[in-house]
């Protein structure tokens, strides 16, 4: 490992073995016994590989994160890191002191109080008990937790285990802290008060491994990236770049369609109407480059089969964000000039001018909805599609409204 790095992980590899586990100490020895004769035979038992030659390197004062689908290995790399599991091949280095918020109770005892849990997951951490006193005003503050310090941890929420465990795990100043998707538990003043600590530990030369699936936090906290899938790295880089392969990943994903056979997708069919297609049509020049700007104009195309006529049917459009999110909708029966009835094979248009949307990974998810407002007759869904918010500039949450005017105002007396 090199002077600066505070990191490695070389031809890292780790297998799981798939089966039943064991409720008491009878099905452990049974179990053993059971290995034992299988180890004759060979072992027959199914094994899942989480990760697969898995090669990083960290710098002190860098941050890196760990981006992918979930059963990507992100966690099982943390987990590496912390010393929670070993490597089933290759070796892991780390240098100085690891702090490691992976799960919700580690280092934590549930019989013990908040103030007895900080001085137990201190000592776990390395600090000496004289150590912890001189931080514990600093903890207790940044967690918030004062009035419940002489409460027992089995009677905290989730979202109190997070805001105790992070406090600690911030604020023994380590080399190395690791951070796995449990700030998602946390409400958003305190995700806030998080950020801004890391902020400051990156200014202090602490090095950060964080696993999210909020792309832009990724971006705000990271200086670097790796997308894992599989077990495996598929990009590793400056993490705009890491970010956005990851993007075209989804929207490159296949993504089932809406299938026309008689069996498919009871309860969301009427027998009056198949979607065949979903589709979306944009300008000549996002066609070109790839991708599509949240000021193009874009045409979402619903592609249907009518057995019989359908008078005043009613398309919902959702558009969707890589995570699921309902971006927006659209109905066709807020369009008054919408008075068509289906028959036989066609389509429907629908424009937006502008699209609007931020930067991201979406899909389109078609319903046709009958004379009761909710009850889906038929269903259908887009391929993905990157969006790379107005004029092609990157933005943040789902849509962007068009800014009329901005200018600077006196107080008017407040």
């Amino acid at each position: 490992m090199s002077i600066e790095a505070i990191a490695r992980l070389r031809g890292v590899a780790k297998r799981y073995r798939l089966g039943r586990t064991h409720a008491s100490l009878r099905d452990a020895a049974s179990g053993v016994f059971e290995r034992l004769r299988q180890g004759r035979k060979g072992d027959s038992s199914p094994h899942l590989w989480a990760l697969k030659g898995i090669d990083l390197e960290l710098l002190r004062g860098r941050s890196l994160g760990l981006i992918g689908p979930n059963g990507g290995g992100k966690t099982t790399a943390l987990r590496i890191l912390a010393g929670i599991t070993p490597p089933t091949e290759g070796a892991v280095e780390t240098r100085g002191r690891v702090a490691a918020m992976i799960q919700l109770g580690t280092g934590f005892h549930p019989d013990l109080t908040g103030r007895e849990n900080v001085f137990l997951y201190g000592a776990i951490l390395g600090l000496s008990a004289a150590e912890i006193r001189s931080k514990f005003d600093r903890i207790v503050d940044f967690s918030g937790l004062a009035r419940f310090l002489d409460t027992p941890l089995k009677r905290y929420s989730s979202g109190m285990y997070v805001r105790l465990g992070f406090s600690v795990a911030a604020h023994v100043e380590p080399d190395l802290l690791l951070i796995d998707e449990v700030l998602a538990v946390g409400d958003a003043s305190f995700r806030q008060r998080c950020a801004e600590r890391i902020a400051e530990l990156k200014e202090r030369d602490t090095s950060i491994v964080f696993v999210s699936h909020n792309l832009h936090l990724v971006q705000s906290v990271c200086d670097e990236a790796a997308f894992l899938d599989q077990g495996e790295i598929r990009a590793h880089g400056p993490v705009d770049d890491v970010v956005l392969a990851y993007r075209r990943w989804l929207r490159d994903a296949d993504r089932p369609r809406a299938p026309v056979d008689d069996d498919a997708l009871p309860g969301e069919r009427s027998g009056l109407l198949d979607i065949l297609d979903v589709e979306v049509e944009s300008s000549a020049e996002s066609t070109e480059r790839g991708w599509i700007a949240g000021s193009d104009s874009v045409i979402f195309r619903v592609y249907y089969r009518a057995r019989g006529p359908i008078a005043r049917p009613n398309f919902v459009l959702r558009i969707l964000t890589s995570d699921g999110t309902v971006a927006c909708a659209l109905w066709t029966r807020d369009d008054p000039r919408w008075e068509a009835t289906l028959e036989g094979s066609g389509g429907v248009a629908i424009c937006v001018d502008p699209i609007q949307l931020a930067g991201g990974i979406y899909s389109v998810e078609a319903r046709l909805e009958g004379e009761i407002k909710g009850l889906s007759l038929a269903l259908g869904y887009s391929g993905r599609f990157e969006v790379r918010g107005v004029d092609g500039h990157d933005s943040e949450g789902a849509f962007v409204p068009r800014m009329a005017w901005v200018r600077n105002e006196p107080a008017a007396g407040r």
